[in-house]
C-alpha cells in the first residue's frame, strides 16, 4: 500500500536519536551575524525531541492525505489541516515532517545527507512570527513539497524526470530553508530591488551548518539556485528570478521558448541550469509548494494568505483585485508541473472564478 509505512505503529523515533547525537557538531558551528544564537537553538532542538511523540502523532493522522493516491479535496481536506494546526498553535514540528518523509521515500536513516534534512528542519523551528514569512509558512511549503514530489514521483509522464534520492533530500533541504530568518515583505531596501536578497539570506544562514555536516558542495550549490529561485517579486518582471526559472523550465519541458530566448536567463546562480532539466524541475516544484497556499488549495486559504502578507508589508488593505492579478500575471492561470496542475490545478480554477465573481459583484476589499 503507497503509505503503509506512514501508517504503522513507530516502535520508535529515530529522527530524535539522530538530532541528539548531531547536538555537539551544531553546537561548534560559528555563524555570521545573520545565523542563530547556539544556547537558542539548542533551546528548539530539546523542544522539539520533548515534543516529538505528539508531532509524530499529528503527522499519522494527515499521512493519508500526504502520502496517499486520492487527490480528490486536496486543496479543501488540506485547508482543513491548516485550520487546526493553526487553533492547536502551529503545526507538527518540520522534523517530524522530514523524518516522516525519508521514511516513506525509503531513505536510508544512516544516508550521510539525512542529517543535513534534519539540521535543515531543525533551523527551521527557530522561532520566525511573522504573519506570512514566518514557522507556518514553512511548514505549509514542506507539507506541499513533499505532496508535490509523491504525485511526481507516481506520474507515468515521459516528460517527468523521476526524482533521484540525492534530489528528494535536496527537495526537502530547500523546503526547509528558503525562507530562513526571513525579515518581512519583500526584496526591496532603501528603494533597490535585490533580486533573491532574502532567499541568498537564508542559504547564508544555513551554509555553515551544512558545511560542519559535509554537505557536498555541488549539491548546496543547486539547493541555493532552486531557494534563489523562490523570489516571484511581484513588480520586478524579468529581473525576479522566478519569471526566469519559469521561462528555462519552458525551454526544457514545453517547448514555447527558444535556446536564444533564454540565453540571457541563465546568468548568474541561473547558469547551473544549463544542461540540467531536472535542476528546473525542482525549482519549479519547489516555487509551486511555495504559492501553493496561496493560489491552490481554497478561496478562504487564498483569502488568509493574501490578507498576511500584506499586513507583513505594512498595507491593511488586501482584495479580489490583488487576488486574481497575482494568479493571472504571476502565476499565468495555472501551476507548470504535472504533478501542480494535479494537485492544485482544479482548486485554482475555482478560486480564480470566486475572485472573478467578486470583483463583479463589487467586493473591493476581503
Amino acid at each position: 500500500m503507497l503509505h503503509e509505512l506512514a501508517l504503522r505503529p513507530r516502535q520508535n523515533y529515530w529522527a530524535t536519536a539522530a538530532l541528539k547525537a548531531l547536538r555537539p557538531r551544531l553546537a561548534d558551528v560559528q555563524g555570521d551575524e545573520k545565523g542563530f544564537a547556539p544556547d537558542e537553538l539548542a533551546a528548539v532542538l530539546d523542544t522539539i525531541v520533548d515534543n516529538y511523540a505528539d508531532d509524530d502523532a499529528r503527522m499519522t493522522d494527515v499521512s493519508e492525505l500526504l502520502f496517499g493516491p486520492d487527490l480528490v479535496a486536496y486543496g479543501a481536506r488540506a485547508t482543513s489541516v491548516f485550520n487546526r494546526w493553526a487553533d492547536e498553535g502551529g503545526g507538527p514540528s518540520m522534523v517530524a515532517m522530514a523524518a516522516h518523509a525519508i521514511d516513506h521515500f525509503n531513505i536510508p536513516h544512516d544516508h550521510p545527507d539525512v542529517a543535513s534534512v534534519l539540521t535543515a528542519a531543525l533551523l527551521a523551528e527557530y522561532p520566525n512570527n511573522l504573519l506570512y514569512h514566518g514557522n507556518e509558512h514553512y511548514r505549509k511549503v514542506m507539507f506541499h513539497v513533499i505532496r508535490l514530489m509523491v504525485t511526481h514521483q507516481a506520474l507515468q509522464d515521459e516528460k517527468a524526470i523521476k526524482l533521484s534520492e540525492a534530489q528528494i533530500i535536496q527537495m526537502l533541504i530547500a523546503a526547509a530553508i528558503h525562507d530562513l530568518g526571513h525579515e518581512g515583505g519583500d526584496n526591496m531596501r532603501d528603494g533597490i530591488y535585490t533580486p533573491g536578497y532574502m532567499e541568498q539570506r537564508a542559504v547564508d544562514i544555513a551554509r555553515p551548518y551544512f558545511q560542519a555536516l559535509d554537505l557536498d558542495r555541488d549539491l548546496l550549490a543547486e539547493i541555493e539556485t532552486i531557494v534563489f529561485c523562490t523570489d516571484i517579486t511581484f513588480f520586478a518582471g524579468e529581473n525576479s528570478p522566478c519569471v526566469r526559472m519559469r521561462k528555462i523550465f519552458d525551454y526544457f519541458f514545453v517547448g514555447n521558448v527558444t535556446e536564444d530566448d533564454i540565453g540571457m536567463m541563465m546568468i548568474g546562480k541561473l547558469r547551473r541550469f544549463d544542461e540540467n532539466p531536472a535542476l528546473s524541475m525542482m525549482a519549479m516544484l519547489l516555487h509551486e509548494a511555495d504559492v501553493g497556499s496561496s493560489a491552490g488549495l481554497s478561496y478562504e486559504q487564498s483569502r488568509v494568505e493574501t490578507m498576511s502578507i500584506m499586513e507583513e508589508r505594512g498595507v491593511m488593505t488586501a482584495g479580489p483585485k490583488m487576488l486574481l492579478a497575482f494568479m493571472t500575471q504571476q502565476l499565468n492561470g495555472n501551476m507548470v508541473t504535472p504533478a501542480g496542475r494535479a494537485v492544485f490545478g482544479p482548486a485554482m480554477q475555482t478560486i480564480m472564478e470566486q475572485a472573478a465573481e467578486e470583483i463583479a459583484n463589487g467586493v473591493e476589499t476581503f
